[in-house]
């Protein structure tokens, strides 16, 4: 299992999961909306989740129904 970051990211600068993430697996691009996870690089330690400042990092199998379109979202960035 992967780790997901939601719509409520969009517009965070503050990066604390970035710097949280002992694989690195959390990225973005300058043409991002905001910071996803590789899930193939993520370990599922969940230390991203404990440090994003606006909750927005959930467990793949919980991410609230209203966000539901962040998980191929995520995928999608990694696929490009």
């Amino acid at each position: 299992m992967s780790w997901v970051i939601t719509a409520t990211c969009e517009g965070e600068v503050l990066a604390k999961c970035i710097v949280a993430c002992p694989e690195e697996a959390i990225q973005t691009s300058p043409d991002a909306k905001q910071y996803y996870i590789n899930p193939s690089v993520c370990t599922d330690c969940g230390l991203c989740d404990l440090a994003c400042p606006v909750a927005a990092i959930f467990p793949e199998s919980a991410v609230p129904k209203q966000w539901r379109s962040s998980i191929e979202e995520n995928r999608l960035f990694f696929l490009t």
